[in-house]
Formats: structure tokens, C-alpha cells, sequence
């Protein structure tokens, strides 16, 4: 558990940090890679162990999915949540966005609208316009450094029987909302007046920093007008193995998502996907804790950096996933502005604010999954580059 070792990931080939990627988003291919939602860390070591088991077999034919397998994900679910699911109302699919379209195309028709609430994870919209939806939007407000849901617009645009399904991101990303039992209730008290279908990605659930809680959806909504997206894939760094799960508790509503699955041939077994995800939710617990506690101290480093720069830059408070969501409109930068500052005066690849949603414009996600030093590398750099600025005549 060792989460300032660096590791580097350029042996392999990896998304995040690939120099044609960096070079294609942000014209530089030497920034500090912070843009992509994963981790720069072992995955915990009963998977790294129970991996080399299976990969020694050597035989790697067709496999299939273990009743121990459902029963180590039920267990977690329940041990640290208190969230009884039903075995039943589980179906593995490939990814959460592969579930989200599924479920759009089941739950609503062409032009109908899709509710997001911005700034919000960019391929939610993507998988919206590709099947033929319209975006419509309910803002979160931000109100004293602290984004919250706009209920009354909500109830607005779940009024209009046009809008079909609301997409909830909980966690959300990439503003680090936790949203508590009593938001919840209201977002599905809202939703089951007007029949509006909700999705509950919560592939984040399980970083949720102490002292907040992560509170399932369907543990205090109504499971006959909702689905809920879940995955371990970014929990114990996964993400390039494994698959997710849908869980919809409405018979009809399963059934018709298994059909479609089964059309498609989308039910395919991977075999060390298998063994990664039992072993994670069997034996990983205490990684994530302590993965948790290394979270929370870079939380603390950031924001005891931030305000001893003095640089007009500050970070809005994180109630949970590894993302750091910094508002850097004390610089007076126009988005694209920031965007070039970032990736070449400070040499930082960030996720830029305005890719969430306009509302996200003079914002920008950081991946804190990074042992501490990558973390202060990037920082120095940012505070470097805005003093040079500054030396300049600038901002």
C-alpha cells in the first residue's frame, strides 16, 4: 500500500499517459498527464496475486461467471453501505456508458430529453446525442463554494413530459459532491411525481471521503422507474479489465435489458475480469481505506498549497471521488486562454472545465490519484507559471 511509489506507466501502452494522446488534447506532449480518471497505482495486491494465479493456469478458454463471484460484490454492498441488493436484479454489461444507452433507448424515443445537471462527466452528453436524445439541462448551482442541486428547475424540466430520464452522477463528477440521503429523496420524490426514469451512475461510490457517506440511490428510491450503474473499475484501478453492473429492480425493465444483451451478444465472460472482481471485493477492503486516508491527505496538500501561493487559484472542497475540481477564474482567463496556460506555460494536462458544460468555464479536474510527489510537481509548476505571468503584466 505504498502510494508514493512511482510506477511508470509509459512501459505499457496507457491512455492517460500516452504522448499522441497529451499531444492531441492538449498540444503538449510533455505536461504532467492529471486528465484521465484513473490511477497511477497497484491495483490492491489480492488481485495483483489471484491475477498471477490464474494467468499460471495457462489455459484461458471460455469461461463463466461463479455464483462466488455475485457474491463477493453482494457482500461489499452490504457490509459497507448497508445496501441489501437482490442477486436477481444484477446484469454485468460491459461498461456503464454501454448500460446508460441501453437503458435510454429502453426508457425513452428519439427526441425525447435527457436531464443532466453540469458541469458533468463530458461522455454523458456523448452517449445522449449518439442516440438520438436532446440534452437538457438542470444546473447545480454553486453557492458559497459548495455546488447544490437546483430542485425547483429540477422540478421544472421533470414537469415536461418530453424529458424522459434524468442522468444522477453520485458521486458526482467532477465536482466531488456526495449527495446526502435527504437530496436523494428529494431527486426521487421529484422524479416518481413525473415519471421521469433515473439512472444512477455511481461508479464513484466508493470514494467517498470521511466523514461523508456514500448513500445509494436505490436504497431510498422507488426501484420501479430507476436503474443504477456500479463497477469496480475505478475503485481498485481496474478500469482497463473489468466490466460494470446494472442493477433494475423492475422484473419488466430486466428482462428487457437482458434481451437486448443477448441480442447483441454483449453477455461475453472475460476471465481475468472474473477473478480481478471477486478477489477486489473479497480482499480489498483494507486497500481502500487506506487508499481513502492517502485521498484525503492530498485534498489537505492542495488546499494548504493553494492558499500559501496566494495565486488566485482555489480548489472547491471534495466530499469524494480522486478528482480535484479548481477554480482558477482568479486568473481572468478566457477558457480556451486557460486551457493554453495550462497545458504549456504550467505544463499541466487538466480536464478543462468548459468540457463538463459551459458551466464548468474557468474550471478544471484534476486526477489526485498520483503519488504526492507528481501531485507537487504540478502544483510548483502551476505556481510558477502564474508568477511568470504575473511578472509579465499579466493576471
Amino acid at each position: 500500500m505504498n502510494f508514493d511509489e512511482y510506477i511508470d506507466r509509459r512501459e505499457y501502452p496507457t491512455l492517460k499517459w500516452r504522448a499522441a494522446f497529451l499531444n492531441e488534447h492538449f498540444g503538449n506532449p510533455d505536461a504532467i498527464p492529471m486528465s484521465v480518471a484513473d490511477m497511477d497505482f497497484k491495483a490492491p495486491p489480492a488481485v495483483i496475486a489471484r491475477l498471477g494465479q490464474r494467468a499460471a493456469h495457462g489455459v484461458y478458454g471460455y469461461g463463466y461467471r461463479p455464483e462466488g463471484y455475485f457474491g463477493a460484490l453482494l457482500a461489499w454492498y452490504r457490509d459497507r453501505y448497508g445496501w441489501e441488493i437482490a442477486r436477481e436484479h444484477l446484469v454485468p454489461s460491459p461498461s456503464i456508458l454501454n448500460a446508460m444507452a441501453i437503458l435510454i433507448n429502453q426508457h425513452s424515443e428519439r427526441g425525447n430529453g435527457v436531464i443532466l445537471q453540469p458541469p458533468v462527466f463530458f461522455e454523458f452528453r456523448m452517449v445522449i446525442r449518439r442516440n438520438h436524445r436532446r440534452v437538457v439541462k438542470n444546473p447545480l448551482r454553486l453557492v458559497d463554494g459548495h455546488y447544490e442541486i437546483d430542485f425547483e428547475d429540477l422540478e421544472r424540466k421533470a414537469a415536461d413530459p418530453n424529458n424522459k430520464i434524468l442522468i444522477l452522477c453520485s458521486p458526482h463528477n467532477p465536482v466531488g459532491r456526495v449527495w446526502q440521503r435527504e437530496e436523494l429523496e428529494q431527486v426521487a420524490a421529484i422524479c416518481r411525481r413525473h415519471g421521469v426514469f433515473v439512472i444512477a451512475d455511481e461508479i464513484h461510490g466508493d470514494f467517498a471521503l470521511p466523514p461523508r457517506q456514500f448513500v445509494p440511490y436505490l436504497s431510498v428510491a422507488d426501484g420501479e422507474n430507476a436503474a443504477a450503474c456500479i463497477s469496480p473499475a475505478k475503485t481498485f484501478n481496474i478500469s482497463g479489465l473489468v466490466e460494470a453492473f446494472t442493477i433494475i429492480p423492475n422484473a419488466a425493465h430486466r428482462q428487457a435489458f437482458r434481451a437486448f444483451m443477448e441480442q447483441y451478444f454483449l453477455d461475453r465472460v472475460h476471465v481475468f475480469g472474473v477473478e480481478a472482481v471477486e478477489a477486489a471485493y473479497r480482499d480489498g477492503g483494507a486497500w481502500l481505506d487506506a487508499l481513502l486516508a492517502y485521498l484525503r491527505g492530498q485534498v489537505d496538500f492542495i488546499r494548504a498549497y493553494l492558499q500559501r501561493a496566494d495565486i488566485g487559484v482555489s480548489l472547491i472542497e471534495p466530499e469524494g471521488t480522486f478528482l480535484a475540481w479548481l477554480d482558477f477564474r482568479g486568473l481572468g482567463l478566457e477558457a480556451k486562454a486557460l486551457e493554453q496556460f495550462l497545458a504549456h506555460e504550467a505544463q499541466i494536462a487538466l480536464a478543462q472545465g468548459y468540457w463538463f458544460g459551459r458551466e464548468g468555464a474557468g474550471f478544471g479536474r484534476m486526477t489526485i490519484a498520483c503519488p504526492r510527489q507528481t501531485l507537487e510537481r504540478a502544483l510548483n509548476n502551476l505556481r510558477a507559471a502564474v508568477l511568470a505571468r504575473r511578472a509579465r503584466g499579466g493576471t
